[in-house]
């Protein structure tokens, strides 16, 4: 009799141990990150196979201070979403908020930062003003797949007509080449894009910038990830008043 009562105690104890030992495996996985492949310099560049950049580096301290780790998953930007969407990651870098994206993310309160909304010209052009009245029936093109808010919806509505390129570097060749007559985009991507190909001379953006845009880390719509996305925006508050924060944006001067 004391044999069987020791059998059961110790399969129990074996079946405790398994499912202490698979919890634990399970919240060991790290948290991935589907990122553009390629730059959208400053805000996330690749080296030697690791995005760098306030981006995805607030992202990984974030989710560090959350006692969790993180795996960068580096696909095309509309790669990015469609994985998002098929909850085949636990997140996207760094996206706006929109409504097509709201449908299948879950956005937390807090923002990584936030980025300007500008349309650029050619440096020759005789446009001189971003004011919509001004560029009714004028052509704005964008990386297909790109979203600043609901700027680009606003274009539209005011009367522009928005065409889609497969990537950065044919944005800024469909402009040069008068195919477009403005592009949209952010400052700062678009001065490092310029110097990349050697026409930041033949580029100005058109001012004011049309909004400050808030870019986030936005997941995916798994079981569980509403809480997850809560807890990363607690997490995100708390990294920013970090020396680590502080030092990411001394590095790159935001």
């Amino acid at each position: 009799m004391n044999k069987i009562r020791l059998f059961a105690w110790s399969s129990s104890a074996v079946y405790a141990l398994l499912v202490s030992l698979f919890t634990q495996l399970a919240h060991a996985e790290p948290i991935t990150i589907a990122v553009e492949d390629k730059d959208w310099a400053p805000y996330y560049v690749w080296v030697d196979g690791e995005p760098s950049g306030p981006c995805p580096e607030t992202a990984a301290g974030a989710i560090r201070h959350m006692g969790e780790e993180v795996e960068f998953v580096r696909v095309p930007w509309v790669r990015v979403l469609l994985l998002v969407e098929k909850k085949r990651v636990d997140a996207g870098l760094c996206g706006t908020h929109n409504s097509e994206r709201a449908a299948y993310s879950y956005y937390p309160d807090e923002p990584l930062l936030t980025y300007d909304a500008t349309l650029f010209v050619r440096a020759d052009s005789p446009l001189q003003t971003s004011e919509i009245a001004g560029l009714t029936g004028k052509s704005f093109g964008s990386v297909k797949g790109y979203s600043f808010g609901d700027v680009d919806k606003a274009l539209e509505a005011g009367g522009m007509k928005r065409r889609e390129v497969n990537n950065r570097d044919a944005l800024l060749q469909q402009l040069i080449s008068g195919k477009l007559d403005t592009v949209l985009d952010s400052v700062l991507p678009m001065a490092a894009d310029g110097r990349k190909l050697g026409i930041q001379d033949q580029i100005r953006p058109l001012l004011p910038s049309l909004s400050e845009t808030p870019g986030y880390l936005f997941f995916s719509q798994k079981p569980g990830h509403e809480e997850l996305a809560s807890r990363f925006s607690a997490a995100l508050r708390e990294f920013k008043e970090t020396k680590d924060y502080s030092d990411i944006r001394a590095r790159y001067g935001f």
